[in-house]
C-alpha cells in the first residue's frame, strides 16, 4: 500500500476517496489513487531495475512539453502530477521513489492483438508518437536502461553465460545455444549500421508491446509506460511490436505449433504504422525495416536464454523451465520470421 507520508505529498487526507492496487506490471508498484474531482496512478518506481529513476522523470517531461507544442494531437499520453510542493516526484530513503501521473479515464488495455484492426490501430499509434518525436533533439535525453536494445551487449552476455554455464544447464540445450549463434554475424553487420548512423538515432518508445496503447471503444486512445522512452533507432520500435502483436501464440506457450507469424496482423500493424512514419523515414530505415522484428525476436530470445543459464535470476518464472519455454517459442518465430522474411521485403517496398 502507499505510505500515508507519500499521500499527504499530494494530497490532503481528507481528499481521499480509495486506494487500490493496479495493473498487472512486474517492475514497478502500481496503485489507483481516487479523489473527489479526480483519479490518478502512483508508482514507486523499481529502483533496482531503474537505477537512475530521476532520468525517467526528465525524459518524461521533455516528452510530456514536446507533445503538448506539437500540433497533430491525434493521441494522448500520461502526464506527471507535481506534489503539493510543485515537485516532479517525492523521494525517501525510507519510502522509495514515487511517481504520479493523471489516470486517463474511459480506456483499457489488451493483452493480446485479437483482431488485425487492434494491430492497425497499434501501428497508427506507435508510429505517430515517432512522428511526433522525429524533430526533437536526440542529445537532451539519457538512457534510463543502458544498454537495453544493444545487441553486442546482449550477445556478451549469453556468450558470457554459456562459458561460465553457472548451474551447468549447457549441454541439454545445444541446439538452442546453435541456432542463436548460427544467426549473431549477420545481424552485428545491422547493429554497424545503427551504431554508425547510417540507420538515424531517434528518440523511441523502446517498449512497444500492445498492453502499452490504451483504446476507448475500438480505437487507440493513449500510449503508455514511458519509462523507457529515450535514444534508439525506429527498427526497435516496429520490431518488438510485431514480435509480439503478430505473434499466434502467447510468449510461453507450451505447444510450439502454435507459434507462428500472424500474417494479417503484420500487414495491418506495418501499413498504419508506415502511414505515421513515411514522411520521415530514411533510405536505411525503408531498406532495413523488415529484418528489424527478426532482430528484435532475437534479442529477446537470447535474454530468455541466458537468464536460464544463469538459473533464472532476471525474468519473473511461475513453473519449471520458463525461460527455457520462452526461447523456444522465440525460436519458432524466428524460423517463420525468416521464412517470410522476402515477402515482409517486399511488403514494405511495395507500400512505397
Amino acid at each position: 500500500m502507499i505510505p500515508e507520508k507519500v499521500i499527504n505529498e499530494y494530497f490532503k487526507p481528507t481528499e481521499v476517496e480509495s486506494i487500490n492496487a493496479f495493473g498487472n506490471g512486474h517492475i514497478h508498484n502500481t496503485y489507483k489513487v481516487e479523489t473527489s474531482w479526480a483519479s490518478y496512478i502512483f508508482q514507486r518506481i523499481n529502483t533496482s531495475v531503474f537505477t537512475k529513476p530521476d532520468l525517467v522523470i526528465h525524459n518524461h517531461l521533455l516528452l510530456q512539453d514536446h507533445l503538448e507544442d506539437a500540433v497533430n494531437q491525434k493521441y494522448i499520453i500520461p502526464e506527471i502530477v507535481k506534489t503539493r510542493e510543485g515537485k516532479n516526484y517525492y523521494s525517501d530513503e525510507n519510502y522509495g521513489f514515487w511517481r504520479v501521473t493523471n489516470f486517463i479515464e474511459n480506456s483499457y488495455s489488451i493483452e493480446k492483438a485479437e483482431y488485425p484492426t487492434q494491430a492497425y490501430e497499434a501501428g497508427e499509434a506507435y508510429g505517430w508518437f515517432i512522428k511526433s518525436l522525429h524533430n526533437i533533439d536526440v542529445r537532451l535525453f539519457e538512457e534510463t536502461i543502458c544498454n537495453f536494445h544493444n545487441f553486442s551487449f546482449r550477445l556478451g552476455q549469453f556468450e558470457d553465460a554459456i562459458a561460465k554455464n553457472i548451474v551447468g544447464k549447457k549441454e541439454n540445450i545445444k541446439s538452442e545455444i546453435d541456432f542463436y549463434l548460427q544467426r549473431k554475424n549477420s545481424l552485428l553487420l545491422l547493429e554497424k549500421d545503427i551504431i554508425s548512423g547510417k540507420i538515424p538515432p531517434r528518440i523511441v518508445h523502446n517498449d512497444t508491446k500492445i498492453n502499452n496503447i490504451l483504446f476507448e471503444d475500438s480505437k487507440a486512445k493513449a500510449v503508455i509506460d514511458l519509462d523507457t522512452v529515450g535514444p534508439g533507432s525506429i527498427l526497435y520500435d516496429y520490431g518488438d511490436a510485431l514480435r509480439t502483436i503478430a505473434n499466434t501464440s502467447i510468449e510461453d506457450e507450451d505447444n510450439l505449433e502454435k507459434v507462428k507469424l500472424q500474417w494479417d496482423n503484420y500487414c495491418h500493424f506495418t501499413e498504419a504504422f508506415l502511414k505515421e512514419t513515411k514522411s520521415i523515414l530514411t533510405e536505411s530505415e525503408k531498406q532495413n525495416l523488415h529484418i528489424a522484428p527478426i532482430l528484435m525476436t532475437y534479442i529477446i530470445g537470447i535474454r530468455f536464454l541466458t537468464d536460464y543459464l544463469n538459473g533464472d535470476v532476471y525474468f519473473k518464472t511461475t513453473k519449471p523451465n520458463h525461460n527455457l519455454i520462452r526461447t523456444r517459442v522465440q525460436i519458432e518465430l524466428l524460423k517463420d520470421m525468416e521464412m517470410r522474411k522476402p515477402e515482409m521485403k517486399t511488403f514494405i517496398s511495395d507500400y512505397f
